[in-house]
């Protein structure tokens, strides 16, 4: 049985020590072994020290309480990766100052720089003189992290 306030104090510890944010924790069986996936970020990008770090410090602390995950389990750690779609505003939050691309209701794709977003609105800087976009979130079918290069 997994203690779920445990695990995720020890998660959120981890996560603060080594200066990343937590994205998304999956946790899922896989045969007889139990998989915690966690999905970690932060502003200038996530590296593999990160991920490295992440887990070396989760992995300790719950070699300290084996009761917090009963039995054999899997610990992965990953950055959340281009192509993962941004549905929450923590996640458009987290990917301020960063290029996204937005499919929106009316079906025409809209790239631009993320300058803002909330409950309602994301803010888009459009390329060149364009000036900036409200693209109200009601409208917003999928977003993603657009790679500039």
């Amino acid at each position: 049985m997994v203690t779920n306030a445990k695990l995720e104090s020890l998660i959120d510890a981890a996560c603060k020590a080594n200066g990343v944010t937590l994205v998304e924790v999956d946790m899922f069986r896989a045969g007889k072994r139990k998989t915690v996936r966690l999905y970690i970020d932060k502003p200038e990008g996530v590296t593999i020290d990160d991920c490295s770090n992440v887990s070396r410090h989760l992995s300790d602390a719950l070699d300290l309480d084996p009761e917090v995950i009963e039995g054999a389990y899997t610990l992965e750690v990953s950055s959340p990766g281009l192509d993962r779609p941004l549905k929450s505003v923590a996640d458009f939050v987290r990917n301020k100052g960063r290029f996204i691309r937005v499919t929106r209701s009316t079906g025409k794709p809209l790239t631009g720089k993320l300058v803002d977003a909330d409950e309602e609105n994301l803010t888009l800087a459009l390329k060149g003189n364009a000036g900036n976009v409200v693209v109200p979130r009601a409208e917003v079918l999928s977003a993603k992290v657009d790679v500039q290069i």
